[in-house]
């Protein structure tokens, strides 16, 4: 079988913020353009960081040029369809509020530096998906298109949209241009995996393409905590990353693989023999499914 647009080419990746959250921006930004990607994630919370210890958007912008690094998305913006309130503790079950001071970032960082993701999940709680969050997605998708940002929505099996299906109902029924999915390996395999239905997504709904590999029996039974901190690199857990490559190598599937990988034994590696060893692991799983599609 011919090899089709996407393996004919080396993937483009993307440094997620997780896979070198300890690192600092230099080290972040340098790491990327050495390890061959194509830019860098971003999140809210580190952004603020930097602010608060006097990095200046002049000092941010000065990095990126130096290294010809871009950001390429903005993590996360939790909760989008909660009543607007106090954020909590990002990934905890407590996290049931819409932020508002986080929206603003993503948007300021859409303007300031061109990002042109922003990924949100649902709430943390046991609430069903009813026809508001198709609403609620539709309005932040329409505040975010001023700042030419595309909205990219995570499904995660212990939040409101658990799966694929529910995370495709929203984006559909809200059915704005700049509203899409982001597709997290961890979070298709771990939820309830549809290899079929991925291969028929819409490719142009195809915002954001999350990868990592992992443990299919959790190893932590809070599954947040599983997922920030046992996660391991492409090729080395039990998911079927070769059949979720394959199911979005398609034309019209522009995304390119953003690797985040929370691992604790990968956090303990300085930033660039981590975003070394997630580009490497990443190229090998993606050839493989090449060699044998």
């Amino acid at each position: 079988m011919t090899a089709s647009p996407v393996f004919a080419r080396e993937p483009r990746l993307v440094l997620a913020w997780g896979t070198v959250r300890d690192a600092s921006f230099p080290d972040r930004v340098a790491a990327a353009r050495q390890c061959g990607y194509d830019g860098i994630g971003l999140a809210i919370p580190y952004y603020q960081a930097l602010l608060a210890d006097g990095w200046t958007d002049r000092d941010l912008a000065a990095v990126l040029a130096e290294w010809d690094v871009r950001i390429n998305e903005v993590e996360v913006l939790f909760g989008f369809h909660g009543t607007p309130g106090p954020a909590g503790i990002p990934g905890r079950p407590g996290l049931v509020y819409a932020d508002p001071a986080a929206e603003r970032i993503a948007f300021h960082l859409a303007d300031t530096f061109g990002v042109p993701f922003a990924q949100t999940v649902g709430t943390f709680d046991a609430r069903p998906a009813g026809p508001e969050v198709a609403d609620a997605f539709g309005r932040l998708c329409d505040r975010a298109a001023a700042y030419g940002l595309r909205v990219a929505l995570e499904f995660v099996p212990y939040s409101s949209i658990p799966d694929l299906a529910a995370g495709l109902a929203v984006v559909t029924e809200a059915n704005r241009d700049n509203g899409g999915l982001c597709v997290d390996s961890w979070h298709f395999f771990r939820g309830r995996p549809d290899l079929e239905s991925l291969r028929t997504v819409p490719a142009e709904r195809v915002f954001m393409v999350q990868f990592n590999d992992g443990p299919i029996p959790p190893v932590d039974p809070d599954r947040m905590a599983d997922a920030v901190h046992h996660r391991v690199l492409p090729g080395e857990g039990d998911l079927d990353l070769r059949s979720f490559v394959r199911a979005l190598d398609r034309p019209g599937v522009e995304a390119p693989f953003s690797i985040e990988i929370y691992s604790d034994e990968l956090r303990r590696r300085p930033a660039a023999d981590a975003a070394r060893l997630a580009a490497e692991a990443t190229r090998a799983v993606v050839a493989s499914a090449k060699r044998t599609y």
